[in-house]
């Protein structure tokens, strides 16, 4: 489903990703792990389209991103990506369920229709109760949970999440890496994690270990 081969990226005279392939196949959750500098982080925001490598191909969906234009790739990206990030980035004037919205509305859904998926995603994930709330009424743990909401709304081919535990406690964050192992398993959502903690990660179908811009087995 997801498909990169030969990433690479240079900031300045520092080579961060020397040439990265990353084979995710559909309903799996993957987890990439190392340390900080190893390069994690960049190979997701490239993978997510964020960015773009200096050199090497990236296949979804059996899609070449590469051929798409700005205007494509941002669309694409909109319908078929989902993003955690390890701060939730909600928009503090909106409540839970307009946040959760928004990517749906962007996409030029009908607005009803988004609306009751984001009510159905909020119950499942426990904040039936607090879906008219703002961000500033939330704990660190519920925000997180409306962000993973709002990742799912467009019902994406692959979620990707950097560091989504790393503003949490420990009890929240193996709540969060329950949460996304449930999906996983009862939606087929495919998840690609980025994350210091192993003992979270082992959660995951699979983990790779990378260090100094490449997976420890290339």
């Amino acid at each position: 489903m997801l498909k990169a081969t030969a990433i690479t990226k240079k900031f300045g005279p520092l080579t961060v990703l020397k040439g990265v392939n990353i084979s995710i196949e559909k309903g799996e959750m993957v987890s990439i792990v190392g340390s900080s500098g190893a390069g994690k982080s960049t190979l997701l925001h490239i993978l997510g389209t964020l960015d773009s490598p200096d050199n090497g191909s990236i296949e979804m969906d059996g899609q070449l991103l590469s051929n798409l234009s700005s205007s494509q790739l941002a669309a694409f990206r909109n319908k078929h990506i989902g993003f955690i990030f390890q701060f939730h980035h909600l928009l503090p004037e909106f409540d839970a369920l307009e946040n959760v919205c928004i990517p749906g509305w962007i996409a030029n859904n009908p607005r009803e229709q988004v609306q009751k998926r984001a009510i159905e995603l909020l119950g499942i994930l426990g904040l039936a109760d607090r879906i008219h709330h703002k961000p500033n009424e939330l704990s660190g743990g519920e925000q997180q949970r409306v962000a993973v909401a709002r990742a799912l709304i467009n019902e994406p081919l692959i979620v990707f999440a950097d560091e989504p535990t790393g503003n949490l406690d420990s009890n929240n964050a193996r709540e969060l890496h329950q949460l996304f192992t449930k999906i996983n398993q009862d939606f087929g959502t495919t998840f690609l994690i980025v994350t210091h903690n192993e003992e979270l990660a082992a959660l995951s179908t699979r983990v790779l270990h990378m260090r100094d811009g490449l997976f420890q087995d290339q």
